[in-house]
């Protein structure tokens, strides 16, 4: 038999439309893979805030978040203690909490990662004086600085 007599491979519908199918599911499987690698990281963090020896109340609280690479920083005057606050923080990005006392009061402030796991704490160092509390956040649950 010679490569005349061979016959020739016919193309079907059906494999051209099984070849289109799979080099599509293909291409979405790498696309899904790049976006699951640049996904942002963030977590979710709650700011607490107590006075004691003084009125019941910060004469300022100051605190960072950010999500999706937009950072922002809240101010509230004359707010009420005890305080909390739960912010969306991203992965990488430092979370921070200052908490000025009225009057001659002192002021502490923690950071919990997930409303549970303390991952920061702070005290005015003197009577008046603002408790600050901050982190850098990770990439994982495990590794805080």
């Amino acid at each position: 038999m010679t490569d005349r007599d061979r016959p020739k491979p016919r193309i079907t519908r059906g494999g051209v439309l099984l070849t289109v199918s799979a080099v599509t599911a293909c291409g979405l499987m790498l696309f899904g893979a790049v976006q699951l690698r640049n996904a942002q990281v963030s977590w979710a963090l709650t700011y607490e805030a107590t006075s004691t020896g003084g009125p019941p109340r910060a004469a300022e609280v100051r605190y960072r978040h950010s999500e999706g690479g937009d950072q922002h920083e809240e101010e509230t005057g004359g707010t009420r203690l005890p305080w909390r606050e739960t912010v969306v923080v991203d992965a990488g990005e430092e979370a921070r909490l200052e908490v000025r006392p009225a009057g001659n009061g002192t002021a502490s402030c923690r950071i919990l990662l997930d409303g549970q796991r303390q991952v920061a704490s702070g005290k005015s160092p003197g009577r008046g004086e603002p408790a600050v509390c901050r982190v850098t956040t990770s990439e994982t649950s495990q590794q805080w600085r």
